[in-house]
């Protein structure tokens, strides 16, 4: 097979292609697919060792509940007993009150009544005074003793518990030590006892008794669930061979060792060098697990079995949990798999490699003879209408698969480009024709604008407008003429759309504003009769934001109407800049008959009138940050109005937006309407 054809070449990158990619498959499955199978598997030896830590808190804290309930009913008693005792001292006192006896007979005689009382061995009553100094007792034992600085097994003071007792009235609850026998130094026992106020005489009364029947009935029941632990743990198997077990602080199993893996405790791990019994000793108990490696010598004299080691520590029982696994059982599922999936790929790369070989010699030919087709398509003259050859034409019938998708996209192609050539020719034509009747459209709206003022108009202001539209018509208009009585009435406005329709809606309105002047002298009253006009009829809901203004060339006394448009300013001759505030009413357009507030002030020798429309703070830059007005009134604020001309200060204020924009392309249409008054 010769490697110059495109057969063999096709067939030789499928052959490279799939074993490189088989090879670089199996790398990394074996890999992937050993750490994955025996992470699984060692998650779940993890899980099986946080259940066993987890049932053991659960046991352990069923036991701790069980003491508390024991604590609870051995109190009850207790607090019996002490009302009993409370109940026989108010029949003393009711015999003080009733004068039958003194107050000091009264209490010796209930003290004398305490200490005759007899409960066996455990039992004890104490009346105590506000300081804890033992009056009575019934085992004669502790009277005129101060019990204040004895500690309960939590570290609080009696004194503390009687004061709490004394302020609140519960039944104060306490477990301590207290020597068993006088004759025996140092020997105690655990008990527990309740404080109970009496207020008449401001006693305490202290019942107590032995804690031990309790704690030999808890630990009894310590004892249950520690069998019922290994007995659970006995029904466990990790991968195959692994077992658990638990031991305690003191290196104590609390569940055996199966005796065939009791040689297990004297093996080494793999960092320390330590035996398994030591290791577990100086595991760490406030990680709350470790891993480790243990090396044992297998039976049958062959290499060192590996056993993997996992803790994990119950901080209530001060147990440690062991599950010891073979190293070799964690891997072996992966092993398996790893192989199947070896097969699998085998025999998946012969059945491509047939398939990649039948495959290049049916792709080869077609593809040829459309290579050569393509190569001529650009040479064919696509406006003319030519016939495809044979060869190329059949192959979609004869090729029902990606080639034939290729040749039918390939005439698609040829018929579309025919097509695409026509098409752009026509697209041309009309939009030369379309750009000609714009250019005109253009010219039209700009011989719209008004003409220079006569001379003696020009005596009194200095007047400049400017217009630049963002397409090649735009919305925006400004107009100004003579009113017959001499004054000058002067538009700036804005309409709510672009281009063509936006040009239309101009000339009406600027056409509005002239007829409805030819009557009115008020800019609110032709303010109010434009927006009339404007919304009758007017399907598109289009409008226009206007500013018409009315000067009196003589005097400067201006009045003016604002509906919706962004307020014109006024810089004085000492370079101020303040604003015609003031909104007449909405947008024209919008809704008829509605009425619009006038406005009026002085414009004074040497000041500036400057109108504008939002193409100016609008103007973007190629970071799309806008010019702003403020940035606006800065590039107005200090005009120097005694020497700058209205044409200069418009001149400038473009400038300096171009500047801003950085050559970005123009949003909207700018529009300016300068007015300077002029010193007579």
């Amino acid at each position: 097979m010769r490697f110059k054809s495109l057969r063999s070449k096709i067939f030789l990158f499928i052959v490279l292609l799939l074993v490189a990619g088989a090879s670089l498959i199996m790398v990394f499955t074996q890999h992937n697919v050993t750490r994955t199978v025996t992470t699984t598997e060692e998650r779940a030896v993890d899980n099986i060792l946080h259940l066993v830590a987890r049932d053991s808190v659960a046991r352990w804290g069923a036991l701790l509940n069980e003491k508390t309930s024991m604590a609870r009913q051995a109190r009850q008693p207790l607090i019996q007993f002490g009302a009993l005792i409370a109940s026989v001292l108010d029949t003393f006192h009711q015999q003080q009150i009733s004068g039958l006896l003194d107050p000091d007979d009264a209490r010796q005689r209930a003290l004398e009544w305490v200490g005759s009382l007899q409960f066996g061995t455990q039992r004890h009553a104490l009346i105590l005074d506000r300081r804890l100094t033992v009056l009575g007792d019934s085992r004669q034992l502790h009277t005129g003793q101060s019990l204040a600085q004895l500690e309960d097994i939590k570290g609080r003071r009696f004194a503390d518990i009687a004061q709490q007792e004394l302020g609140t009235g519960t039944h104060s609850f306490i477990i301590y030590r207290q020597q068993a026998d006088a004759s025996e130094a140092g020997s105690t026992e655990l008990r527990y006892a309740t404080f109970a106020h009496y207020p008449a005489w401001d006693w305490i009364i202290a019942i107590s008794d032995s804690a031990q029947p309790m704690l030999d009935q808890f630990e009894q029941q310590r004892v249950n669930m520690e069998a019922a632990v290994a007995e659970t743990i006995r029904s466990i198997q990790l991968a195959g061979s692994g077992f658990v077990f638990i031991v305690d602080h003191d290196g104590r199993a609390v569940t055996p060792v199966p005796p065939q893996r009791a040689h297990l405790l004297q093996a080494h791990d793999t960092q320390h060098n330590l035996p398994l019994v030591q290791r577990l000793a100086q595991a760490d108990a406030a990680t709350g697990s470790a891993q480790f490696s243990l090396h044992l010598p297998s039976s049958d004299n062959a290499a060192a079995d590996r056993w993997i080691v996992k803790t994990a520590y119950v901080k209530p029982l001060n147990w440690t949990v062991v599950a010891a696994v073979p190293a070799a059982e964690l891997a072996r599922p992966a092993m398996q798999l790893r192989n199947h999936i070896g097969m699998l790929f085998a025999a998946g790369l012969l059945a491509a490699l047939a398939v990649a070989w039948l495959l290049s010699a049916r792709i080869t030919g077609p593809l040829q003879q459309l290579g050569d087709f393509a190569r001529r398509l650009p040479e064919r003259n696509l406006t003319l209408s030519e016939p495809l050859p044979a060869h190329i034409s059949t192959l979609p019938k004869k090729h029902h698969d990606e080639v034939g998708g290729l040749a039918a996209a390939i005439i698609h192609m040829d018929a579309q480009l025919r097509e695409k050539v026509q098409s752009l020719l026509d697209e041309t034509s009309r939009r030369q024709r379309f750009e000609s009747e714009l250019n005109i459209a253009r010219d039209i709206q700009m011989g719209l604008l008004p003409v220079a003022l006569a001379d003696t108009v020009l005596e009194h202001i200095d007047l400049h407008a400017t217009m630049l539209p963002a397409k090649e018509v735009g919305g925006d208009l400004y107009d100004y003429f003579l009113l017959p009585d001499g004054r000058l009435c002067f538009a700036i406005g804005d309409v709510s759309d672009k281009g063509v329709p936006a040009a239309l809606f101009m000339a009406v309105t600027r056409t509005l504003i002239r007829a409805c002047a030819e009557e009115l002298n008020d800019p609110a009253s032709i303010m109010e009769r434009v927006n009339t006009r404007l919304s009758t009829n007017n399907p598109n809901m289009m409008f226009v934001t206007l500013i018409i203004g009315v000067l009196d060339l003589h005097d400067g006394h201006l009045l003016w109407a604002n509906a919706g448009h962004p307020p014109p300013s006024v810089v004085g001759p000492d370079g101020r800049l303040r604003v015609l505030e003031g909104r007449s009413g909405p947008a024209c357009g919008v809704q008829p008959n509605l009425p619009y507030r006038g406005f009026s002030t002085q414009l004074l020798p040497g000041e500036i009138m400057f109108s504008f429309t939002d193409g100016i703070p609008e103007a973007m830059n190629p970071q799309q940050e806008q010019y702003g007005e403020d940035a606006m009134y800065a590039q107005l604020n200090g005009v120097d109005t005694a020497t700058k001309s209205s044409r200069e200060v418009a001149d400038a204020m473009v400038e300096h937006v171009r500047e801003f924009a950085q050559g970005s392309e123009q949003s909207d249409d700018i529009t300016l309407l300068i007015i300077k008054r002029l010193t007579p």
